[in-house]
């Protein structure tokens, strides 16, 4: 039993193969007969896949014959070449009923198979005229032929299985973007209030200083359950990748977003000493910009005394934008930070503590900036930096962002 719809694919396939109606104008001229096809066979049909006709036999594409009468049922069945030049003088073929059906006298059928070894059907030429059809280097060339068909067939079918498997995956990712989305959309609201009512309950008079501190920590996990909200949706969205478009930023912008995200910090932290400097104009996404920045700060504060002045710097030289964190006392391997460019692995294995790096957002944002994160030893600590290649503006005076502390 054959399925109409795959005989149509097949007859598809055939049709898409661009070499297949020069073979047949080969084939046609280098054994005279005037007639050439492509024939899809089953236990059911015979159908003309690709025809080259000369001789007004009467058959096109997609056209067919009854499968009794055809020689190609038998070869179907046993699978071999079938050749003669003269049918009426062939004494195996003077009286096949073939040949005295359509009146011929010369034939020729190779099978095509798939390159896995199925069966497919025919490459055949007839002719109502006598021929020399029966050379040798005749039926090599039509079962050579045949082989180049079977195996562009299955590249063919290939090719149309890995289109399918894309685009369900395709489709599955849209699906989990759009769930991703919606459940981003729905957590932004309740972080937010919670936001709001941990600033209220910091700024109630009279509060004892251990309920501050803990509303502080509060109000630190909020911001940054926040920003990874922010960074689920952007990677559902595909933004943060190498082409990322980056529009030009006036500095004005860009210095009143890193001042917005550095607040955060200082409110996150409001009992640490942090020293902000801010001079800066630059082609880049700014709320990425501000999202990295704030990843390095608390990444630093998690990892050093209480104390500690921690130092956040973002500046232009002539040919980079730099955006820096320094506190004494950091230590930072350069194996801890070397993680952000293995995505696949967490950092920090799957047992990770508290007070882990984590650099994988950050890493993100550097690769769609085209920029790398680096770490640097300094007299008593650390210095973690980003940095990002630029073309500074020749016209405009960097902005400045006063000193901030907290």
């Amino acid at each position: 039993m054959d399925v109409p719809n795959q005989v149509q694919r097949d007859i598809d396939a055939v049709t898409r193969i661009a070499a297949v109606p020069k073979i047949l104008e080969v084939i046609t001229r280098t054994t005279g007969l005037r007639f050439a096809a492509v024939a899809r066979v089953t236990d059911s049909r015979w159908i003309a896949c690709a025809v080259r006709d000369e001789v007004a036999f009467g058959l096109q594409a997609g056209g067919e014959l009854e499968l009794r009468t055809t020689i190609c049922d038998e070869i179907r069945q046993h699978r071999q070449p079938v050749v003669f030049g003269h049918a009426s003088t062939n004494p195996e073929f003077a009286e096949h009923h073939t040949p005295r059906l359509y009146g011929l006298e010369s034939y020729i059928s190779v099978p095509i198979h798939r390159a896995s070894g199925e069966f497919f059907g025919t490459l055949c030429a007839i002719d109502p005229l006598p021929s020399r059809v029966e050379a040798p280097e005749t039926l090599q060339m039509m079962e050579l032929f045949a082989e180049l068909i079977g195996e562009q067939l299955e590249s063919d079918e290939r090719y149309a299985l890995s289109q399918a498997a894309l685009h369900t995956a395709l489709d599955v990712a849209k699906l989990r973007e759009r769930f991703i989305n919606e459940v981003s959309d729905d957590l932004k609201e309740p972080i937010q209030a919670l936001v709001m009512d941990a600033y209220l309950i910091k700024t109630t008079p009279g509060l004892d200083a251990d309920t501050r501190e803990r509303v502080a920590a509060m109000e630190a996990n909020l911001w940054r359950m926040a920003a990874l909200v922010g960074g689920i949706a952007d990677f559902a969205h595909d933004k943060l990748v190498p082409v990322a478009p980056l529009v030009r930023t006036p500095a004005a912008t860009l210095a009143a977003e890193l001042q917005r995200v550095l607040s955060q910090v200082v409110s996150a932290y409001p009992q640490r000493v942090l020293v902000t400097a801010v001079r800066i104009d630059v082609d880049c996404d700014p709320a990425r910009l501000g999202q990295l920045l704030v990843n390095l700060a608390l990444n630093v504060l998690r990892h050093v005394a209480a104390d500690a002045a921690v130092s956040i710097e973002a500046t232009t030289t002539a040919g980079s934008l730099v955006l820096a964190v320094e506190a004494p006392g950091l230590v930072l391997s350069g194996e801890d930070l070397g993680r952000v460019v293995d995505t696949s692995a967490a950092p920090g294995g799957p047992m990770r503590g508290p007070r882990a790096w984590d650099f994988f957002i950050a890493g993100e944002i550097a690769c769609a900036h085209a920029g790398r994160l680096a770490v640097t030893p300094t007299p008593g600590g650390s210095r973690l930096a980003f940095a990002m290649p630029l073309q500074t503006r020749q016209d405009t005076a960097p902005a400045t962002l006063a000193s901030v502390s907290a």
